[in-house]
């Protein structure tokens, strides 16, 4: 599978996973946060809805100066985790690379190890990769 855009607006971006998500799945965004951005996210997610479940929540903050990933199931929020820094800035060009195991999700940021977050849900739930507002796209690419 593989899918891209180029964009150069802050709408949500999402792309499906008709058959769920599969092991081996890799997913690279390339994007910026506009200067006077406090958060985003990338989710994997079972729907577009905003109040659907999300087995991986890869949120940025720079109003806390920290990346928080956390997953939603059956409606309730688990427990966050931290990334290891905070390796965004405005206007920076950044690359994030989720790349699913079979026991969770392999992060990377800028091509260097960043975060393993365990699986909270079967991997057939999720249909959607979803890009929030406030990041400027340049490229989604799934393989």
């Amino acid at each position: 599978m593989a899918d891209c855009c180029t964009c150069t607006d802050t709408l949500q971006y999402d792309t499906p996973f008709p058959d769920g998500l599969q092991v081996g799945t890799a997913m690279k965004i390339r994007g910026y946060f506009p200067s006077g951005t406090d958060r985003s996210d990338i989710n994997l997610a079972c729907s577009t809805r905003t109040d659907d479940d999300i087995a991986l929540h890869f949120n940025p903050r720079f109003d806390q100066n920290k990346v928080v990933l956390n997953s939603r199931v059956n409606g309730v929020w688990g427990t966050e985790e931290f990334g290891p820094h905070y390796p965004f800035q405005y206007g920076q060009l950044f690359e994030v690379m989720i790349i699913t195991t079979k026991d969770g999700f392999k992060v990377l940021v800028g091509n260097q190890s960043y975060h393993f977050f365990c699986h909270q849900m079967p991997l057939q739930r999720v249909r959607y990769l979803v890009v929030g507002r406030n990041i400027i796209l340049e490229s989604v690419n799934i393989c």
